[in-house]
């Protein structure tokens, strides 16, 4: 097989579709598999060279690779279980944690059988089961790097002059101040519209977010305090203060703006993991504002990335469960009727 073939077609399908909108999915996919690729076409090469120095390294690597990959996912997932305690210790009882330590607990569970059905019971049926939950977990993985990939190529800086910054909401503090993430949202739209000043423009804020059932006011209007407490003028505001996801903060944003100026260039800001998605759905209402991603502290990302990329499977349910389906019929045709 000719691995930098295909590691190039993927990549020129890569290349061409992020230059033409990088707010896709298949931008991820396409990159990380060409990468794959190029990776398998190097080993290759590697293999046919005749130098028994070559033939250790080449052995000693894939060895180390056979034990590393059962040690990592370990850590990982007793990493997941411990991390998603340390969220409940810190932000109490909701779902998405209690998902992440399912996640490590499944993955703990599935090496434990692995190495009883090694050593103790070898039966078949076990192995197949088994082969059918790792092949579900790469799946899940390669899809996790894509969501990773691409958000990362989403970041690139805004070189063009805007007339509006959209600001999304993200919840406040009991007290109605608003809260890190959403600080740290406010924080780069600022500093975005400095940068737009010293190029000329003057654009106006759109914050997005309304009240929700613990909050004491509009996130609209605690994220409008904020702006003029750092020197926003109030007729550079405008608020929104109906929605209640991120759905509806972009198309209310966007009916408000086109209202304001039928033809415009806008963008909207949020945290880095929220980036992506939020594109996605910019596009699936046919805006063309493209995202601009603020910091997020460390010590929350790894639970929101991984929250993000859940709501992209959902997002994407029928496609997702298409490809499972057909991978799950082909595992199980291939162990049943072939091996």
């Amino acid at each position: 097989m000719d691995f930098n073939y295909w590691g190039s077609i993927c990549m020129a399908v890569f290349i061409t579709l992020w230059l033409t909108d990088r707010r896709r999915f298949l931008n991820g996919y396409f990159l990380i598999a060409a990468l794959a690729f190029f990776v398998a076409a190097v080993w290759q090469w590697l293999e046919v060279t005749q130098e028994p120095w070559m033939q250790a390294f080449l052995l000693i690597v894939s060895l180390a690779f056979t034990g590393l990959v059962p040690i990592g996912l370990a850590l990982f997932a007793v990493a997941c279980t411990l991390y998603s305690h340390r969220l409940i210790r810190a932000s109490g009882r909701k779902p998405g944690y209690f998902l992440l330590e399912s996640v490590g607990v499944l993955i703990l569970g599935t090496l434990f059988f692995t190495f009883l059905n090694a050593l103790f019971i070898h039966s078949e049926l076990i192995w197949t089961l088994l082969g059918l939950v790792y092949l579900w977990l790469l799946y899940l993985a390669f899809g996790f790097l894509s969501y990773a990939a691409a958000s990362l190529l989403d970041e690139l800086p805004v070189a063009y002059n805007v007339d509006f910054i959209v600001v999304l909401g993200a919840g406040l503090l009991p007290n109605g101040q608003v809260s890190k993430i959403l600080q740290q949202r406010l924080d780069k739209g600022l500093s975005l519209y400095r940068r737009q000043e010293k190029w000329g423009a003057h654009p106006k804020f759109v914050v997005s977010g309304g009240q929700g059932a613990d909050e004491i006011m509009a996130e609209s209007q605690a994220m409008s305090y904020y702006l003029q407490e750092n020197g926003i003028r109030p007729e550079q505001i405008i608020q929104e203060n109906k929605s209640t996801s991120t759905y509806e903060n972009l198309k209310n944003s966007q009916v408000i703006m086109t209202k304001a100026k039928i033809f415009h260039r806008a963008i909207f800001v949020t945290n880095s993991f929220h980036v992506f998605r939020a594109g996605i759905i910019a596009k699936q209402l046919n805006s063309t504002m493209t995202g601009v991603s603020a910091p997020t502290s460390i010590y929350y990302l790894p639970f929101a990335a991984f929250r993000e990329y859940l709501a992209l499977v959902v997002m994407f349910k029928w496609i997702n469960g298409g490809a499972l389906t057909v991978l799950t019929v082909g595992y199980l045709i291939s162990r049943l009727f072939i091996y």
